[in-house]
């Protein structure tokens, strides 16, 4: 495993990120929990030492299972979350009675896609200083830990980063540094318009994106380049195009899943003149370009931790590897 600095905060993490938003959640299998303890462990046990997750994802239980599997190696790993979402009245019904309905669900064979689109409820946002602390309190509850290294605003939007209302949530978190309840802060983005917002902000030290082979707008606009020169780390999400470069997709689900079809069957082609896949050149990309500190790869099974640590193994793009592939 190679070691990456974490912008200026003196942290080194490892270049494979463990995300945490697949795992737990009453959709999920019978075993899930005793799977996904599994996989957090062996993750760490191969050198992945930084796990990213967030107080919504799976009504905290993310959180929970990432807090149960390092208790007694906290030291060992870096836990980033994020918050600033706050449950609708449904989802913290479920929250409550999780244990209970886990078993209906798996009995009747439901699955999360099938539901209809309002039973969930919306969503909506509170970043102001109670919420936050609040907030922070309960992750840190949850994480079984009496300090987090980055929390993260989560998906604040520009509306509101060019609000006075930003400035407030910043010296909450500067606050609760001093406090010593998390070591540093950072953003976490929803679309690439709004990184450059994140960047100009005092105190922050990362900031969260989607890049890859499919999005390459932090590239294309200087994003990038603009947080290594501020000494910002950068975390990396969707370097597997949240799916859509698995080859198991032919071409006719690719037209109907996305308008980047045909760049991923160039890519496709492109990967074959290589000599490799698909997946193995999206993830080497990741890994050559300096200003990415550390690439999030999502992994809910020991299958999952395996094919992403093979990733690893392959050599590095070369400098025409990684041109053809910027110039595509």
């Amino acid at each position: 495993m190679k070691f990456n600095e974490f912008g200026k905060t003196g942290l080194r993490v490892s270049e494979i990120g463990f995300g945490g938003s697949r795992i737990g959640g009453v959709f999920a299998d019978r075993n899930s929990s005793r799977e996904a303890l599994n996989v957090l462990r062996k993750a760490l046990d191969s050198g992945i030492t930084f796990y990213d997750t967030a107080d919504m994802y799976s009504q905290g239980e993310s959180e929970s299972l990432i807090g149960k599997a390092f208790h007694g190696r906290r030291e060992q790993v870096i836990i980033a979350t994020k918050g600033g979402y706050c449950l609708p009245a449904r989802r913290n019904l479920i929250k409550r009675i999780k244990p209970l309905i886990r078993p209906i669900v798996q009995a009747l064979g439901l699955k999360r896609a099938r539901l209809p689109g309002g039973m969930s409820g919306a969503l909506s946002q509170d970043f102001s200083p109670s919420y936050l602390t609040k907030a922070l309190e309960a992750s840190l509850k949850r994480l079984q830990t009496d300090y987090i290294d980055l929390y993260q605003l989560h998906s604040p939007g520009v509306p509101f980063m060019q609000s006075d209302a930003f400035g407030e949530a910043l010296q909450t978190l500067e606050k609760l540094k001093t406090q010593g309840k998390l070591r540093f802060y950072g953003i976490g983005t929803e679309v690439p318009e709004e990184a450059p917002f994140c960047l100009s902000a005092p105190g922050i030290s990362s900031v969260q994106l989607g890049f890859g082979l499919l999005d390459l707008q932090a590239l294309d606009h200087g994003t990038l380049a603009d947080a290594a020169a501020r000494g910002v780390a950068v975390i990396a999400r969707g370097c597997f195009g949240g799916g859509l470069l698995k080859a198991s997709l032919d071409e006719a689900q690719l037209k109907a899943a996305t308008p980047k079809w045909q760049r991923i069957l160039a890519l496709r082609s492109l990967s074959s003149s290589m000599g490799r896949s698909v997946l193995d050149v999206a993830f080497q990309f990741c890994r050559g370009t300096p200003a990415v500190s550390v690439t999030l790869l999502g992994m809910r099974l020991e299958d999952h931790l395996r094919d992403n640590l093979r990733y690893l193994e392959a050599p590095p793009l070369n400098a025409g590897e990684y041109a053809a592939l910027r110039q595509l």
